[in-house]
């Protein structure tokens, strides 16, 4: 019995008694015959195979767009998530920035507590400094036009100017707003012309 090796490289001992026939070390090459049936048959599986493969990398690209989509809304979601949570904390933070307004209005009549007043005043600064550098920002729109998306009407105030008509006069408690978002509407009084 004998065996062939068909490894890359290895010689057949065919070959090499060719060579050993001719002695000059030429080998003498043998016609290569390819049947028509086989060559159609090895040319449809290759296009099938590259048909397949585009497939398979169209079905890739569409689902690494897909994943990239799908990453992109989850982030935005996620940072609307935690900007929301943030407003929700900041919201419940601002009653006790009111209560130092107050504090300060209710004291600043009294002479003996102007020491206390201006601690509570620096407090107060100091708050309102580390909401600013996060973000927030404090809405009073004295004179501005009444805009109910950014503050809420709790009364009218009459008004001689017709220019001060439908412009806050007064506000009552500030607003603030993180970007685009009202946080809480500045309590506002609206000029009404007095006839």
């Amino acid at each position: 019995m004998k065996v062939h090796d068909k490894r890359h490289g290895a010689r057949d001992e065919d070959a090499e008694e060719r060579d050993d026939d001719h002695g000059n070390g030429e080998t003498a090459e043998a016609p290569v015959t390819i049947d028509p049936a086989e060559l159609d048959a090895a040319m449809a599986r290759a296009s099938a195979a590259e048909r397949k493969l585009r497939e398979v990398q169209e079905g890739f690209l569409a689902a690494r767009a897909d994943l990239e989509k799908t990453r992109e809304r989850v982030d935005r979601d996620l940072e609307r998530r935690v900007a929301q949570q943030f407003g929700d904390l900041v919201a419940g933070l601002l009653e006790g920035l009111d209560d130092l307004d107050r504090a300060i209005e209710a004291g600043s009549p009294i002479p003996a507590a102007a020491p206390v007043l201006d601690g509570v005043a620096i407090a107060r600064d100091r708050f309102l400094a580390d909401l600013g550098r996060a973000g927030v920002e404090r809405v009073e729109p004295v004179g501005e036009p009444f805009d109910p998306n950014v503050a809420e009407a709790v009364g009218v105030a009459p008004v001689d100017d017709p220019e001060d008509a439908d412009r806050v006069v007064q506000v009552v408690r500030a607003g603030y707003r993180l970007g685009d978002r009202t946080i809480r509407p500045a309590r506002v009084l609206v000029g009404k012309r007095v006839p």
